[in-house]
């Protein structure tokens, strides 16, 4: 059983936040959480904003094999 079964998508936002890295492996339960009822709520969708900002603005490490490059467009 893995650290995040049974979390909520803030609560495994929040432990990636704290730890300022963001793993494979976090970054599959996030998926799997996201896509457990089908839906995302507005709480949800801004949990993952939130997280997609960070990235972004190079403020959390990405770790593994999961990589993020976000498009620019001037």
């Amino acid at each position: 059983m893995s650290e995040y079964e049974g979390k909520s998508i803030k609560q495994i936002v929040d432990e990636i936040i704290a730890d300022g890295k963001l793993t494979q492996s976090e970054q599959a339960y996030l998926q799997r959480a996201m896509m457990s009822d089908g839906t995302l709520d507005a709480d949800e969708k801004e949990q993952i904003k939130r997280l997609m900002d960070m990235l972004t603005d190079g403020e959390l490490e990405v770790v593994g094999a999961f990589s993020y490059h976000p498009t620019t467009h001037a």
